[in-house]
């Protein structure tokens, strides 16, 4: 009898044995697995000084709306690109005019391709500073118009870096389409075809300045041979 107690009495201390190393090994913490190539995680924000450079404006620069947001200024024998928000373009332009001394404060820049650019935080000419500042009031956003357009492809345009297709000129018209649709359709998008496209017209934002005014659709579907495409 000794016995059979004796050896319940080990199963039982067994069995206690293996349901409290149970409970520990699902209570133990999992240490954070390190992110996976490619999904990093974001570093946080770094502090960017504030510095100032003083110089010549040697030109304008636009985006690919042909909206002014940015000038070169000539500084210690280098052409640096000064980046403004389109917003502030109406401002900007009539005080940076070519040739004009001005003094800017704002960060240096490196964009993903490498490109240095300086971007903006006030500038200073002849007494007259603009600085950018948040509105006090937000601006309605201006509605959006749907438009069709058709036409002959009279040029192509191509984006900063001149590696793809962003935009096709019919006329004064500019038709917005993302550079991979063309991809899949630019042996049918060439000079002298004929598309028809609907989409929204771009709105005229307040305080922009443009180089040109063109009438820019962001197009929505695209016809071409006969064949109707949605974007």
């Amino acid at each position: 009898m000794n016995n059979n107690v004796l050896k319940s009495g080990k199963k039982i201390v067994a069995v206690v044995f293996l349901m409290t190393a149970a409970v520990v090994n699902a209570q133990a913490p999992v240490p954070p697995s390190e992110p996976r190539p490619g999904m990093e995680r974001p570093r946080p924000d770094t502090l960017k000084e504030i510095t100032a450079l003083t110089g010549t404006v040697s030109k304008m620069a636009v985006n690919d709306d042909f909206v002014y947001d940015g000038f070169y200024l000539t500084s210690n024998g280098e052409s640096v690109l000064v980046k403004f928000p389109p917003h502030l373009g109406s401002q900007i332009t009539a005080l940076a005019k070519q040739g004009s001394s001005i003094s800017v404060k704002g960060v240096s820049e490196v964009a993903p391709r490498g490109e240095k650019s300086f971007r903006l935080k006030s500038v200073t000419s002849n007494g007259k500073t603009i600085e950018d500042l948040p509105p006090a009031v937000l601006p309605t956003p201006p509605q959006e118009v749907s438009v069709t357009e058709s036409g002959t492809i009279t040029q192509l345009q191509k984006n900063k870096e001149g590696d793809a297709v962003v935009g096709i000129f019919i006329g004064d018209t500019i038709v917005k389409i993302p550079p991979h649709i063309y991809q899949q359709l630019g042996q049918s998008l060439v000079n002298g075809a004929k598309i028809s496209v609907t989409g929204f017209k771009k709105p005229e934002n307040s305080g922009e300045a443009v180089e040109k005014k063109y009438n820019i659709v962001r197009a929505r579907t695209i016809s071409v041979n006969g064949k109707e495409y949605s974007l």
